[in-house]
């Protein structure tokens, strides 16, 4: 039994996860036990899909054992969301999983009874993430993700451009793990000198784990860490950028990473801060600056109810009597947001629309909200900056009812 999906060890929840197996000609089916994780997730029987030669051929899709088992998750956050204002190196544990199927193959007796073989055969380890959604890349191949495939490999980002940042924002990069044990942080003075910080994972090279690291100029200016070599400056005040990759530290530091730009900007009260479940299975973040307001709606069934009269003396009731009341009350939070951003972000936001898990920073903490009402255009060749207009809809606040 083989791993049939490229790439070989890790693949998506877009596409299926199946195996391949040639049995001899006897085999009329097979006993397939699915392990998620180290544990069993289900079992099934799986008829024959094929011959070849006098050989029986069986493909197994075990697709749909996983889903229930890697985020986005309700109700619960997802790990690589990291901590805030601080520096953090986050095992995200809940987006990447072990899968292996075990097979047993069943034949039929010259009595005429189904035989178990109890004989099982292993498939090889492989690691699945989930996406957030149908992706429009005609090249989309997760080999570009991880270490040796690809070198250097990608984030699990779909904004790979350089990033903008204020001293108040968060910015998480989320990345398979395999060969990285240290990141690189080059901090770039206004007068265009350069220093290096090099920071100990302490973790090994050798595993499949997916990891988020903040970069952004909240988490890592005046934070602490197990370096390598240097630190995190004090403050940002002296420099205009920074770049960020990941990579394998034995003495020296050997990129491994594309490498990310991170330019300083000023801070703005104009600004708030999205972070999401991203498209390639990994966390996404922006600052976004512009036209900002708070709206509030409430809502509510009404129930109008026939004046009562006082039997005894006749006359009406009170008028503050309660007549018409409401029940099933809903008050509802929203932010109108307008900005301009940059052309090349344009594609990178429209991501954050679709996404089934979204955050935005307030009070130094997670808020959960949703996309609503989104518009932007994602191409113009006449613009350097793309208008983006959408609403950030909160959860209902608790209301007293009648």
């Amino acid at each position: 039994m083989s791993y049939t999906i490229n790439p070989d060890s890790l693949s998506s929840l877009l596409y299926p996860v199946s195996y391949r197996s040639i049995e001899p000609s006897a085999v009329v089916q097979q006993q397939i036990d699915v392990y998620v994780g180290g544990s069993l997730a289900g079992s099934f029987l799986a008829a024959q899909t094929g011959t070849s030669g006098s050989s029986a051929v069986f493909d197994t899709n075990v697709q749909s054992f996983l889903y229930s088992d890697v985020a986005p998750v309700t109700g619960t956050k997802t790990s690589f969301f990291g901590t805030l204002d601080t520096y953090s190196l986050t095992n995200n544990t809940d987006v990447i999983k072990s899968v292996y199927a075990v097979a047993k193959n069943q034949t039929v007796s010259s009595a005429g009874f189904l035989i178990t073989s109890t004989a099982s055969q292993n498939s090889s380890t492989a690691y699945v993430i989930p996406s957030q959604f149908y992706g429009d890349d005609s090249d989309f191949n997760l080999s570009d993700f991880y270490q040796p495939s690809a070198s250097p490999f990608r984030f699990l980002t779909t904004n790979n451009q350089d990033r903008r940042c204020n001293d108040d924002g968060n910015i998480f990069l989320s990345f398979v793990g395999k060969g990285v044990n240290s990141a690189q942080f080059e901090f770039w003075t206004k007068s265009g000198t350069s220093a290096v910080t090099i920071v100990d994972f302490v973790n090994s090279t050798a595993n499949n784990d997916l990891y988020s690291l903040s970069i952004g100029a909240a988490n890592i200016f005046g934070s602490s860490a197990v370096f390598h070599s240097g630190n995190f400056p004090l403050s940002s005040s002296a420099y205009s950028f920074y770049e960020v990759s990941v990579g394998n530290y034995t003495g020296s530091y050997e990129r491994r990473s594309e490498k990310i730009q991170v330019n300083i900007e000023p801070n703005c009260n104009d600004n708030i801060d999205l972070h999401w479940f991203g498209k390639y299975g990994g966390a996404e973040s922006y600052q976004f600056r512009g036209l900002i307001q708070d709206l509030q709606t409430a809502n509510a069934d009404i129930i109008n109810i026939s004046q009562p009269w006082n039997v005894a003396a006749s006359p009406r009731a009170n008028s503050f009597d309660k007549t018409i009341i409401k029940t099933n009350q809903r008050v509802n939070k929203k932010k109108q947001v307008k900005c301009n951003i940059p052309h090349e972000d344009a594609v990178y936001v429209a991501s954050m629309f679709y996404s089934p898990e979204v955050y935005i920073i307030e009070n130094g903490k997670y808020v959960n909200v949703t996309i609503s009402n989104a518009e932007t255009l994602t191409d113009n060749n006449r613009a350097t900056d793309i208008e983006v207009n959408f609403e950030i809809t909160y959860p209902n606040k608790p209301t007293a009812q009648l």
